[in-house]
């Protein structure tokens, strides 16, 4: 025998698998469950709240100190200056090497990539950009060959 659980409607044949009339899947109608057990009334606690204060947390006559968040003064950044400046002028090196600009230009990428990297190791809670005083030398260092190369060319082509 089975059950529809959701019309209540039976079915005799234990072949079929959903209910005729609805469509949902049909439950073996069985009679050894568990009887529903009915509890009695929940109990009411703290009638009188109204009248109900609170007491102030102390540890004898001190007052408790609450839990307060911890914002710090400060937050600090890294100085990133003079890395960001030596791989602008790093790259202003390679792109101004045709007309004899990326010498200064490499010149000054490699000295304050070089600055810049020295500061970051020694101090790296306040300096930053390691990463970026590299590319500054490197940069400035491919400039600075670049340049020398197009001026050693430009000496030779007029012998």
């Amino acid at each position: 025998m089975k059950i529809c659980p959701a019309c209540n409607q039976t079915y005799a044949d234990d072949n079929l698998y959903y209910c005729l009339s609805d469509g949902a899947t049909l439950s073996d109608l069985t009679d050894d469950a568990p009887p529903t057990v009915l509890l009695n009334k929940t109990r009411t606690t703290q009638q009188n709240w109204e009248n109900y204060q609170t007491a102030s947390p102390t540890w004898g006559n001190q007052p408790l100190q609450q839990n307060q968040p911890f914002y710090p003064a400060r937050i600090q950044e890294e100085n990133q200056t003079l890395p960001t400046l030596a791989l602008v002028l790093g790259i202003c090196s390679i792109v101004f090497m045709c007309c004899y600009g990326g010498f200064p230009f490499g010149l000054a990428a490699v000295i304050l990539g070089y600055i810049g990297l020295k500061n970051a190791n020694e101090n790296p809670m306040q300096y930053g950009g390691r990463g970026l005083a590299i590319g500054g030398i490197v940069t400035g260092v491919v400039g600075l060959l670049i340049t020398v190369v197009i001026f050693l060319i430009a000496i030779l082509a007029q012998f």
